[in-house]
């Protein structure tokens, strides 16, 4: 059985608003959920969002410390 739900272009309505490349992680995440086989397709929609905005932020700080900004002389 395949246990890959969702995809880059089929993906539920819940994870719309995210920007792609988290969305993508969420999408990962929710079907690695559904192939545990332990939540519900609702459950596993709602973790995989928190956690994928989560890996995101932390993304974000790790790199924003090593962002430069041109000088404006």
């Amino acid at each position: 059985m395949n246990t890959m739900i969702w995809n880059d272009t089929h993906f539920p309505a819940a994870m719309r608003s995210l920007n792609p490349s988290t969305r993508h992680k969420a999408i990962e995440i929710a079907n690695r959920l559904m192939a545990q086989g332990e939540l519900t397709k609702q459950q596993a929609v709602t973790v995989s969002i928190a956690e994928a905005r989560r890996i995101a932020r932390q993304s974000f700080a790790m790199n924003e410390g090593s962002l430069t900004y041109a000088s404006t002389r």
